[in-house]
């Protein structure tokens, strides 16, 4: 009998091993599936905001002067003056319309050493965020540091007035 235990010992433990060799090959993968699922594409970039505009000028015309250089070193080239003024100076105003609309300068005030000397009109017209150079000359009988301001007058086309007084100039000695 003892044979007889054997061969069913035997037995089932082939069938144990079958039955498992069967359940492992029911839970594999099929031959046709990829080994490692593709990654799940990226999201599009939220796209970046368009760039806001420049602010444009707004409001009524408003002006902003700057000189260059200041203090304006000493020059001595003719500027177109008496020859008994030989000592020149010579620079560059700059008048920017900081405001929304056009405006128009039709006086300027000259002042040489705190003392108005010309007051000559002028015909001068500058768009919203446009600027215009002027180039301002100055001579004298004396070689010493003066002082210099041209104070600018006009309206913008909504009638609003436009008077500013300019920054005050140093003009060196030789």
């Amino acid at each position: 009998m003892k044979s007889v235990n054997l061969f069913r010992s035997y037995l089932f433990l082939f069938l144990c091993v079958v039955a498992l060799t069967f359940a492992a090959a029911c839970g594999a993968t099929s031959p046709t599936s990829p080994s490692d699922p593709a990654p799940a594409p990226a999201p599009s970039p939220t796209p970046a905001p368009a760039p806001a505009p420049a602010p444009s000028p707004s409001g009524p015309g408003k002006l902003a002067i700057q000189v260059s250089p200041n203090p304006v070193p000493y020059s001595g080239q003719p500027v177109g003056c008496n020859s008994d003024r030989p000592h020149t100076w010579r620079y560059d105003q700059v008048l920017r319309n900081t405001g929304g609309t056009r405006f128009t300068l039709t006086k300027r005030a000259n002042y040489f050493d705190g003392s108005k000397v010309s007051e000559p009109d002028v015909n001068i017209t500058i768009e919203p965020g446009q600027s215009t150079s002027v180039t301002t000359s100055w001579c004298s009988a004396t070689n010493v540091q003066h002082t210099a301001r041209t104070d600018w007058f006009g309206a913008d086309t909504a009638g609003n007035k436009v008077d500013l007084p300019g920054p005050t100039i140093t003009l060196s000695a030789r």
